[in-house]
């Protein structure tokens, strides 16, 4: 007949111990992971922010990425089909102007603004495709500093 030994001390042990260290290797695999995907997501979602002086600088190395462009608009150029609704204005800053065009809802602001955050792709024709426009206000809707009486 056979006999059925009962696991020592020992043994029983040395497999806890292994254990512990698998899941101390797969708790940082999975921390690994989490910290590749999160600077991965967070590199590809980047975009650069640049005044019109530096898009003209860099105009080569930025067709076809994402760029957000900050420049003053010309307002005389602003047209709007309202049928398509296509937004075309230019970008102006000194002797440098960037067309844009823009597909969506213009902004309520758009002719009173002073300068446009335009965010979108630089074409090779060098006209900007915006996805995004943000008006900054004039500075009049700023708040007007208080002065304290003494």
């Amino acid at each position: 007949m056979s006999s059925v030994t009962a696991p020592t001390l020992e043994r029983i042990g040395a497999v806890k111990a292994g254990g512990k260290w698998k899941f101390i290797i797969g708790g940082l695999l999975i921390l690994g992971a989490i910290a590749y995907v999160t600077v991965s997501s967070f590199q590809s979602n980047a975009i650069y922010y640049l005044t019109l002086k530096e898009v003209n600088a860099q105009r080569a190395s930025l067709v076809g990425q994402p760029v957000r462009v900050n420049a003053p608009i010309d307002k005389s150029t602003i047209q709007f089909d309202e049928k398509n609704l296509i937004l075309k204005f230019n970008l102006k800053d000194g002797d440098l102007v960037l067309p844009v065009v823009y597909k969506g809802v213009v902004p309520d602001t758009l002719g009173e603004g002073e300068s446009v955050v335009a965010e979108g792709r630089l074409g090779a024709d060098g006209v900007f495709q915006a996805s995004q426009i943000l008006v900054k206000c004039p500075s009049k809707y700023e708040s007007q500093p208080t002065t304290t009486a003494q």
